[in-house]
């Protein structure tokens, strides 16, 4: 069961487990980082971030850089492309077959959602420095290791065309009573998304895989 669901208590009842004050607690604590890293790879996370190279700096510069400890430095080293959850939005991170210990929630709130059976998956990819820190949280906290950054070695301008086409079954889908009782509503985010920004952001991940840099304003798109 999705552990976001418990509340944990000790000697009869007396503390409790808040996840609203977990959350509020970490965001801070990411957002503290945040000045460091512009002051290091530059205010413009677009361009910091998208980058073919993207898992190689994430997992071999900066996770040294933010100070993870020798034991979480293989966090995002597994390749999961072949068991890549569906849900998952294109882009440098997804997912594969996550444990349901429902972490994912506490540690990127703005990124990560779970399926009816509390398999985690981003549904959004990291807009800049803070969510970029939660979502590597998300993969560090995972007990089977199932986060990956090296989506764009995989991901195709014509895959992702394809993965577009199903956004009317994937909407259906995040509908299902149960997943929308795993999330409590949040799965709301994911639609509101998906009719929303969604498209234009693909577009420009589409474009910065056809020409290996990420557009400015006013450059023409792909379409979908």
């Amino acid at each position: 069961m999705n552990f976001l669901r418990n509340i944990f208590k000790k000697a009869g009842g007396r503390t409790e487990f808040n996840i609203e004050v977990y959350i509020k607690k970490h965001l801070k604590e990411v957002n503290d980082k945040v000045p460091m890293l512009e002051e290091r790879y530059g205010k413009d996370f677009f361009s910091f971030f998208y980058r073919h190279d993207a898992d190689e700096m994430i997992r071999r510069e900066l996770l040294k850089v933010l100070e993870f400890s020798a034991s979480s430095l293989d966090c995002l080293d597994n390749d999961h492309w072949p068991q890549k959850h569906p849900f998952n939005f294109p882009g440098t991170f997804y997912t594969g077959e996550s444990d349901s210990c429902g972490t994912g929630e506490t540690e990127a709130p703005f990124n990560v959602l779970f399926d009816a059976n509390c398999q985690e998956y981003v549904f959004k990819q990291p807009q800049s420095y803070a969510e970029l820190l939660c979502v590597i949280d998300a993969g560090a906290v995972e007990v089977f290791d199932s986060y990956s950054c090296n989506g764009n070695k995989y991901w195709t301008y014509s895959q992702c065309k394809n993965w577009w086409a199903g956004k009317a079954d994937l909407i259906y889908q995040l509908n299902d009573s149960a997943l929308k009782e795993m999330n409590r509503g949040r799965e709301q985010l994911y639609i509101d998304y998906l009719n929303s920004d969604a498209e234009y952001d693909l577009r420009r991940y589409c474009f910065f895989l056809e020409n290996n840099f990420y557009p400015g304003d006013g450059v023409a798109l792909p379409d979908l």
